[in-house]
Order: structure tokens, then sequence, then C-alpha cells
């Protein structure tokens, strides 16, 4: 696997990130489980990362670096053709922290990029000291949720939807 960077997004990524959301969310629509992420537009991740939560992004060997990594990595400036290979966010308005919108380009799941940046949450609420991580997925999607599991992820409660045809699980890990 390439190489990772993962940095804080800035607003000039919501385009990238977008694009990213439609791709990677395209996948899970077509094993069912339809996702208004496969539609999502700039403006609204824009919002998005306009409130108090932290978006992490990752680009493989420094493409798309820009911000604070950029000085480090000596890229240029972010455009709208910079391609992120995963994002996820921590977000903080809740009592315990909650992963969420977590997203891999489809070209590069299973390169272990979920992992980098979950880790990277993980260590961002621990630092932050916080006792757990919070987080809700599909209760029976193929992979998903064994893999949360495998993570140290356990279920607290199962919820139920008639808008759908399947039901969400609502996940917490302690942090040591």
């Amino acid at each position: 696997m390439s190489r990772l960077d993962i940095r804080r997004a800035t607003g000039a990524d919501a385009p990238a990130i977008a694009r990213l959301y439609r791709q990677a969310y395209a996948s899970a629509a077509q094993l069912g489980y339809p996702s208004r992420m496969t539609e999502i537009d700039a403006e609204t991740v824009a919002e998005w990362l306009e409130r108090e939560a932290v978006t992490l992004v990752a680009s493989a060997d420094g493409t798309a670096a820009t911000g604070p990594a950029a000085a480090s990595t000596g890229s240029d400036a972010s455009t709208d053709e910079d391609e992120f290979v995963g994002t996820v966010r921590l977000l903080e308005e809740r009592d315990e922290p909650y992963l969420e919108r977590l997203a891999v380009h489809p070209d590069w799941q299973g390169e272990g990029v979920a992992t980098m940046l979950v880790d990277r949450v993980e260590e961002l609420a621990r630092e932050r000291e916080y006792d757990c991580v919070q987080l809700t997925t599909f209760d029976e999607h193929p992979f998903l949720l064994e893999w949360y599991r495998e993570r140290g992820y356990e279920p607290t409660e199962y919820h139920e939807s008639s808008r759908h045809d399947y039901a969400f699980v609502s996940m917490e890990k302690a942090l040591e």
C-alpha cells in the first residue's frame, strides 16, 4: 500500500470530499443500503466542515495535500481536481464523541485506509480525554458490523426504521 497522508480537512476540500462520498457510498447503495451521500454536493459538505467537528482526509503519497500538512510535504494548494482516498468525521456535539461519515474510495477499499482513519479518530478522542467513541452502522451489512466488532466496538442499541428495509445498530468502543 502507498503511504497515506492524513490531515484535517479545510473548506477548500469540500468538492473533493463530496466526490469521494458519492463514489464510496455508491457501493453501499449497490448492496441495498441507499444513502443521501450518493448525491451529496460540495455546498453541503462545506457547511459540515464549518461545524464543530473534526473531518480527516487521507491522500496517497501526498496527493491532495493542503493546509498545514502541505508545508511539510511541499504540495501546492488544493484544487477541485484533487482526490482523496478516504475521509472520516469525529463529531463532538454529543455527550460522547461520535465517529461518522467514514468513506473510502472504491479503488482503495480493502487497503487499510479505513483502519488508518479510524485509528487516527480514536487517537484524537484519547488525546481529548474521552472514555469512548460511538458510531452507528447497518445491522446486517456484509462486512462493516464485523469490521467494527474486530476493532473493539460493541453493539449498544438496535434501531428499527419504518422507512428502510434494514435496521441500524449503535456501537461503542471503550478507549484505554
